[in-house]
């Protein structure tokens, strides 16, 4: 093989006009040239007559036409013998091969550049080119260098002939293609997963062209309408499936849409369209071009008929319900009522009570307020005999029903207990036998606070015994002769009923020698809170009846309750309250 030519640096410029190649253009813009057009430019220089025969002397040298487009054509060109080795590359091959000289491939072939596998493959299509003397144009090729990234090329190659027409080898021009095929594949890519989202939603997808014909559908579409294939839409209207009315509703709202309104999230019943009534929610936005401009329109439709059957089937129940709840709330006020009824059974309608015994007498009076329709909270005022009276409040844990049928429980039993009604250690050790065997069932409330009085009105004597709740407070005088309130003497305070099974109550005895007040009440009053968090407490509940004594204990208790309402900032408390005042005197 000749060496290349030296330019004569006389010569400014050469010009060989290629059929379809630009020099000029940008890569993307550039094409492949075969070897045909590129004989055919030389043979139309060859033939081309100039002005200046000297220069046209010194430009005519085909071989230098030759290599200076080898240098400079930015394909890969590259000529091989029948062995497959390589007899002339130019510039271009050359740093593809990753040589600096092109005249440093002479003699080498694929084997030396690639691997093993893929030279074998351009190798045997070589041969067979030889062979049968028939090449091929515009393949893509995928080329892999030893520790390098894979390149894509779009070659051509054909069988190289000698002046007599027999085949010496092949020759062939390549472009590196590789930013454009990846960039395709990664277009594809996309263009795939997007077709799987597309696919696999379960909403109606569609696009329409401003003739309002169908470009594109999703599999959900088919089945609405119940198609099988794509095509079987494609390029048809929906007035070709129906002639519902509907549709000129929806021609009407594709005009908009195509004059640049959208419609996002509108809710509308879809009667007869996709053969059967049902409720879907659409968004409609304009399709456009490269330019702005608008080609047609982008739908997605979701049927939301069972959300809709559902929304009408809870309004349903909730009607039903409220009216259930209703009827609940009404039998839930009967039971309240009947609850007060039988613990304020013995007291007036003003809640007032009064008995005469033998020397002493008692009046009594009490407050009873539920945070919920029915209490936990309970007092009872026992007639044991025509001297003694006994009084037990109890709270019992929790609220509402449960808490209530506790309480309707207690009472009946201090009815089967008449023989031990003047022994309060006895009266709660029986209670809490039964409460403790029924607590083994989970859904029984645990425990009950509880505390027993007993008066004698014939000689002033009073007993009493506290499980576990908080002791009632008595009016006495301090030593400077001021009336105050302070915890009645109750003894050893005990458990809450229904935790210690056989637990031994103790009962605390004392005398009354003077009118005195007694003040029993559930935690509930004193642990109210105010929007602060500040409790109740015993000291403003000993505050107000200290302040109102003179006044009668209705008057004080509706006192009382009115400080809570203000405490709590509204009428309904966190807990039930209940109170029950006990005065004692002597008979002059």
């Amino acid at each position: 093989m000749p060496n290349r030519p030296t330019l004569n640096p006389d010569l400014k410029r050469i010009s060989v006009d290629i059929d379809g190649y630009d020099p000029a253009a940008s890569e993307d813009q550039k094409v492949t040239i075969s070897l045909e057009q590129l004989q055919a430019a030389l043979q139309k220089a060859h033939q081309a007559g100039t002005e200046n025969e000297k220069i046209a002397a010194t430009a005519y040298n085909p071989e230098m036409f030759f290599w200076q487009l080898m240098d400079t054509l930015p394909d890969h060109v590259y000529f091989k013998d029948r062995r497959s080795r390589f007899t002339c590359v130019n510039r271009a091959q050359a740093n593809f091969l990753g040589l600096e000289d092109p005249n440093d491939a002479i003699g080498m072939s694929d084997f030396e550049f690639f691997p093993e596998d893929f030279a074998s493959l351009q190798f045997e299509d070589e041969q067979e080119i030889i062979r049968s003397g028939v090449g091929y144009s515009l393949h893509e090729e995928k080329h892999i260098r030893a520790n390098e990234n894979q390149r894509f090329l779009l070659s051509s190659k054909l069988p190289l002939r000698n002046r007599e027409g027999e085949i010496d080898g092949t020759f062939g021009i390549s472009r590196d293609i590789t930013n454009r095929y990846l960039a395709e594949r990664e277009v594809e890519r996309q263009r795939n997963l997007l077709e799987l989202i597309i696919q696999i939603l379960p909403c109606r997808i569609f696009v329409r062209d401003m003739e309002d014909r169908f470009a594109l559908v999703n599999q959900t579409y088919l089945d609405a309408l119940k198609l099988k294939k794509a095509e079987d839409l494609l390029g048809r209207k929906l007035s070709d499936f129906t002639d519902e009315a509907r549709v000129e509703q929806i021609h009407l709202e594709d005009k908009r849409v195509r004059e640049g309104y959208p419609i996002i999230g509108k809710i509308v019943e879809d009667l007869g369209i996709f053969n059967e009534d049902s409720w879907i929610v659409t968004s409609k936005i304009p399709l456009r071009g490269r330019e702005g401009e608008i080609e047609g329109i982008v739908g997605m439709t979701y049927d939301i008929t069972e959300q809709k059957r559902a929304e009408e089937e809870a309004r349903e129940l909730s009607s039903k319900l409220m009216s259930k709840n209703l009827e609940f709330e009404a039998e839930l006020l009967v039971a309240r009522q009947l609850q007060e009824t039988l613990m304020s059974m013995g007291f007036n309608k003003h809640r007032s009570y009064t008995k005469t015994g033998t020397a002493w007498e008692v009046e009594a009076s009490y407050f009873y307020k539920p945070s919920h329709h029915l209490a936990g909270d309970f007092f009872d005022l026992v007639q044991i005999s025509e001297n003694k009276l006994g009084v037990l409040v109890c709270d019992v844990m929790g609220h509402g029903v449960k808490a209530a049928l506790v309480t309707m429980l207690l009472r009946g039993l201090i009815s089967e207990l008449s023989p031990l009604l003047d022994q309060p250690a006895k009266v709660l050790g029986q209670i809490n036998k039964r409460l403790c065997s029924l607590a083994e069932d989970q859904e029984f409330p645990r425990f009950t606070t509880a505390i027993y009085f007993t008066i004698d009105l014939e000689n002033g004597s009073a007993r009493i015994a506290n499980a576990g709740h908080p002791s009632p407070l008595w009016k006495t005088r301090d030593t400077k002769g001021r009336e105050i309130f302070e915890p009645c003497p109750a003894g050893e305070i005990g458990p809450a009923l229904g935790l210690i099974p056989d637990y031994e109550y103790t009962r605390h005895e004392f005398s009354i020698e003077e009118t005195t007040e007694f003040l029993l009440y559930t935690d509930g009053i004193i642990e109210q809170k105010d929007s602060e968090g500040t409790e109740f407490g015993i000291q403003k509940l000993e505050e107000i009846l200290l302040n109102n004594a003179e006044r009668s204990i209705a008057t004080q208790f509706r006192t009382i309750e009115s400080a809570l309402s203000r405490s709590a900032g509204s009428k309904e408390f966190s807990d039930d309250i209940c109170l029950v005042a006990v005065k004692t005197s002597p008979i002059r």
